[in-house]
């Protein structure tokens, strides 16, 4: 009988073990101590590598399972838990590679649903590692120009297009969302949140997604002088925000707590987007009264008043309004 030797060199429990070998009709043997192991023994001792945080031991412990034993069984495990061992080393890249090998073998294994999670969680780890322009003398240039992981968020929405009817599928495309906004990139993530609230209308996420599109809306104004189509689109949502809370914090204890602890900043942005079309409004105004053209002046003040009564612009509007001939 033949003897395959694949050697892995390893400290192990305060003494050496050298050259552990594959025998078929044996196991693995230590050439040195000549102890032996069953496969299964093999397995449970490199978990126990893994539970001491030896994590590359480890890890050659299981690549020598993978490539001599061929039990589908234990094969699913290790494949499991290699992907989740990487995955608590915070060696995310690695462990989306592995998570996905293991899902592509084993789909409907009973541990597939945490290896998508896994699996996705790694995705946004890797995508929310910034990237920035460049060094010099090894350090960052245009740390504040950063941006997320492309591959990562590329990772990220390839597992979401392989897995979109999980448990945790909606809080991963808000959290893509969430970097995306980061990122400045406010259209890419309007498109994902708009998403959340066609496909997962009955989650958590709902609430967040409508916030922070209210959010992306402010981000979108620049000033008065230009066009504040954001803020109207930021008014929008916040006000089905506020509107939908009841309902919407029915979803779950999580989104009622979210809603109760967010309805505050809604109600206040809503205030400042008033106080900024009452100011527009008013400015347009006054460029009328300028110009000599009274009655198109009126309208605009008389907007004010009525539209905005709640601001200092109404005021303004108020005593222009007196000055003006009848």
């Amino acid at each position: 009988m033949s003897v395959i030797l694949i050697t892995v060199s390893l400290l192990v429990f305060g003494y050496d073990v050298d050259d552990w070998q594959w025998t078929p009709g044996v196991g693995f043997v230590n050439a040195q101590t000549q102890e032996q192991k069953t496969p299964l023994e093999f397995y449970t001792f490199g978990v126990g590598l893994a539970t001491q945080r030896r994590t590359d031991e480890a890890l050659a412990v299981f690549h020598l399972l993978l490539t001599n034993v061929s039990d589908s069984k234990l094969q699913e495990e290790v494949r499991f838990i290699r992907g989740k061992i990487l995955w608590s080393g915070s060696r995310f890249q690695d462990a989306y590679l592995a998570l996905d090998d293991f899902l592509r073998r084993f789909p409907v294994s009973k541990k597939a649903e945490e290896a998508k999670q896994l699996e996705m969680d790694s995705a946004f780890r890797v995508a929310k590692k910034k990237e920035t322009s460049g060094f010099w003398a090894g350090v960052p240039l245009l740390k504040w120009l950063a941006r997320s992981s492309r591959e990562g968020l590329d990772m990220l929405r390839m597992s979401l297009q392989r897995y979109p009817r999980e448990p945790f599928s909606s809080l991963y495309y808000y959290k893509m969302a969430e970097l995306l906004f980061e990122d400045g990139d406010f259209d890419t993530a309007s498109h994902e949140l708009k998403f959340i609230l066609a496909e997962y209308p009955r989650t958590a996420e709902v609430p967040k997604a409508i916030l922070l599109l209210g959010k992306i809306g402010l981000n979108k104004f620049d000033s008065i002088e230009y066009d504040i189509h954001g803020l109207k689109e930021a008014r929008r949502h916040f006000e089905r925000f506020i509107e939908e809370a009841p309902i919407l914090s029915a979803i779950s204890s999580d989104a009622a707590g979210f809603i109760q602890q967010s309805l505050p900043y809604a109600k206040k942005k809503i205030s400042f987007i008033n106080d900024k079309e009452a100011e527009k409004e008013f400015r347009v105004g006054e460029y009328y009264r300028r110009k000599g053209l009274i009655r198109s002046a009126r309208i605009y003040f008389e907007a004010v008043k009525k539209g905005y009564p709640n601001t200092s612009w109404a005021k303004k509007a108020e005593k222009k309004l007196s000055e003006l001939s009848p």
